[in-house]
């Protein structure tokens, strides 16, 4: 009984947020709807400048994630190196756009952070590449 309880929230949480269940990894359609994540896609209005902004930066991220490698190592690496730019892409249209303090701070933390850790994951692909 402890699993069930544990297991249907998980399920209905899933089926709420668009997962396919095991049914669609059965059938072939193992794809997640993604579908929620849009942005001004069915909206008539148009975007603001930010919000252009914000959708560049995300569409760039998601794009830079969407080549996965066959070796683990290499697409954990690529991947979060896309994810950390889309951070900092982010964080810049915020410093732009944002007027509250704490998201401006926090964007420019953002920034310091990501950079970081993006020139440690440049310099391993670079090792590991041999280029």
């Amino acid at each position: 009984m402890k699993f069930l309880t544990a297991f249907v929230p998980g399920l209905l949480l899933l089926a709420a947020c668009g997962a396919k269940t095991d049914t669609d990894a059965a059938t072939g359609t193992g794809e997640m709807d993604h579908s929620g994540h849009a942005m001004g896609e069915d909206s008539k209005a148009e975007l603001t400048e930010a919000q252009a902004a914000y959708k560049a930066a995300n569409d760039a991220m998601h794009a830079g994630m969407a080549d996965i490698p066959a070796d683990p190592d290499v697409a954990f690496m690529q991947g979060m190196l896309a994810h950390h730019q889309g951070a900092v892409a982010m964080s810049e249209v915020a410093l732009k756009y944002a007027k509250d303090a704490q998201a401006r701070d926090l964007a420019v933390r953002v920034i310091a952070a990501q950079e970081e850790e993006i020139a440690e994951m440049e310099a391993w692909l670079k090792q590991r590449s041999g280029k």
